[in-house]
C-alpha cells in the first residue's frame, strides 16, 4: 500500500473510532459525490440515521446478499447504484451508493477499497459490542426467576415438567453465535434434545431462550473432564455435545456455567452463568465453555456487592474517562486493546490503524492520567481486572 493511502487509511480509522459511522458515511458522500447507506450483516441500518423514502439508494430490504462467486462489489447501472460488500464471517455488510455512472465505478470501488480494512475492523468491533449488549438485555431467563424460583417452579408446571424443589442443582447457559449468524433454529433445538436423550438425562431441564438455551442440571452431574474422575451419578459430555451440534448446525457457541445451589436459590446460579459468559466474551473466550467457580479472583470480586465494585472501578478510571469525554481521544480502548495483548506495541497499534508514536503517546497519557507505571505487571495486572470488571458491570447496569 503507497504511504500516502496507508496515511489516509490511518487517519480515516481515527475519525472512524471517534465519530462512528455518521463519519464514514458522510466521508463516502463527499469523496464519491453520491447519497451514501450503510447496512450492518443483519439489515440494521448503520447510516443514515433515516432512510429516505424512494430515495436513489433504496432501503436496507433491498439489498440481496453475495452469490457465492460474485465480486465484492455489485453495479446496478439500470439505478446507477453501486452496492459494495464487506464480508463479516459467513455474512456480509454492505455500502449502497448512488447515483453512481457507469464511467465512475472505477474510480468508486477505488474509493472504498481504501477504507474497507478499517471499515471493516470497525464493524466486526460494533458487532461484538451489540452482541453484548444484546445477550444482557431481558429475555426469558430473567423473567424465569422474577418472583424468586416459584417463578421457574409455575413455568415448568405449565410444560408438565417435574423438579424435585428439596434438590440442588446448577445452571448453563448456552448461547448460540452473535445476532449476525444465521442457523435453523428447529434443528439446533432438535439437536440438542436428540443428546440429552442419548445420555439418558431425563432429569435435565431445557429451556430455549433468547439466542440459546438454558439447562439445569441436579448438582450430582458432571459436565467437565474433571468430573469424570469424581463418583457422580452422571457425567454429561458438555464438550463434546458443544462441539457436535456445533459442526452439525453450522453455529458457534459459548457455554457459561453457574455453581451449584438449593432450588429456592437458583437464580444466583443462572446470574453466575450469565457473568461467566460475558467474562468470558471479554476475555476473548467466546466460543469457549466458561465456568464461574474458575473464574478465579474475578469470581471473588463478583461475589461482592456488584454497586461498589462498579464505583471502585469508575474511580479508578475516572481520569481516563473524564479526558477522553473532553478532547475525545479513545484512551479507554487504547487501554483495553493493550491490556488484552499483553502491550504489544506493533500489534495493537496495527489494530487501532495508528501509528506505534501515536499509540505511545495516548499510553503516556494514559500513565500520567492514572500516576501509574504500566511497565510494571502488577500494575498491568490490577487494571486488566478493573477494566474487565468496569465492562461487565456497565453492561450489566445498561441493561437493568
Amino acid at each position: 500500500m503507497p504511504q500516502g493511502t496507508r496515511d489516509a487509511s490511518f487517519r480515516f480509522m481515527e475519525r472512524l473510532a471517534e465519530q462512528g459511522f455518521g463519519y464514514a458515511g458522510a466521508y463516502l458522500e463527499q469523496a464519491c459525490r453520491c447519497s451514501a447507506l450503510i447496512v450492518g450483516p443483519d439489515r440494521e441500518l448503520l447510516y443514515p440515521a433515516v432512510v429516505i423514502e424512494n430515495g436513489s439508494t433504496g432501503s436496507p430490504a433491498d439489498i440481496a446478499d453475495p452469490g457465492p462467486d460474485e465480486a465484492r462489489y455489485r453495479f446496478d447501472a439500470s439505478h446507477c447504484r453501486l452496492t459494495y460488500f464487506i464480508p463479516l464471517g459467513r455474512a456480509s455488510a454492505s455500502i449502497v451508493l448512488a447515483p453512481v455512472r457507469k464511467a465512475s465505478v472505477e474510480e468508486t470501488v477505488s474509493i472504498l477499497d481504501e477504507v474497507s480494512a478499517p471499515l471493516t475492523y470497525h464493524l466486526a468491533s460494533y458487532l461484538s459490542s451489540q452482541r453484548m449488549i444484546r445477550a444482557m438485555k431481558d429475555d426469558a431467563s430473567a423473567r424465569l426467576f422474577e418472583n424468586g424460583a416459584r417463578g421457574l417452579a409455575d413455568y415448568l408446571a405449565t410444560r408438565q415438567l417435574q423438579i424435585d424443589e428439596t434438590g440442588s442443582y446448577f445452571i448453563t447457559i448456552t448461547r448460540i453465535g452473535g445476532g449476525n449468524q444465521r442457523y435453523d433454529w428447529a434443528s439446533t433445538s432438535e439437536s440438542v434434545r436428540q443428546y440429552l436423550r442419548e445420555q439418558h438425562a431425563s432429569d435435565v431441564i431445557d429451556i430455549g431462550i433468547d439466542e440459546g438455551f438454558i439447562h439445569i442440571f441436579p448438582s450430582d452431574y458432571a459436565v467437565d473432564d474433571e468430573g469424570r474422575k469424581m463418583p457422580h451419578r452422571h457425567f454429561y459430555d458438555l464438550a463434546y455435545h458443544k462441539a457436535v451440534h456445533d459442526r452439525y448446525n453450522g453455529i458457534v457457541t459459548s457455554i457459561g456455567i453457574g455453581r451449584s445451589y438449593p432450588f429456592a436459590q437458583l437464580g444466583t446460579s443462572l446470574k453466575e452463568a450469565k457473568e461467566a459468559l460475558e467474562l468470558g466474551w471479554l476475555l476473548g473466550k467466546e466460543d469457549d465453555i466458561i465456568r464461574y467457580a474458575q473464574l478465579g479472583i474475578l469470581a471473588i470480586l463478583l461475589d461482592t456487592d456488584h454497586d461498589a465494585l462498579r464505583s471502585h472501578c469508575e474511580q479508578a478510571l475516572k481520569p481516563v474517562i473524564d479526558f477522553e469525554a473532553a478532547h475525545g481521544t479513545p484512551l479507554m480502548n487504547t487501554l483495553r486493546l493493550m491490556l488484552d495483548h499483553s502491550f504489544r506495541w506493533t500489534d495493537v497499534s496495527k489494530l487501532l490503524f495508528i501509528h506505534v508514536n501515536t499509540l505511545r503517546y495516548r499510553m503516556d497519557k494514559i500513565a500520567e492520567l492514572l500516576d501509574s507505571d504500566f511497565s510494571e505487571q502488577a500494575v498491568r495486572a490490577n487494571y486488566f481486572i478493573i477494566v474487565k470488571l468496569y465492562d461487565l458491570l456497565n453492561s450489566e447496569q445498561q441493561s437493568s
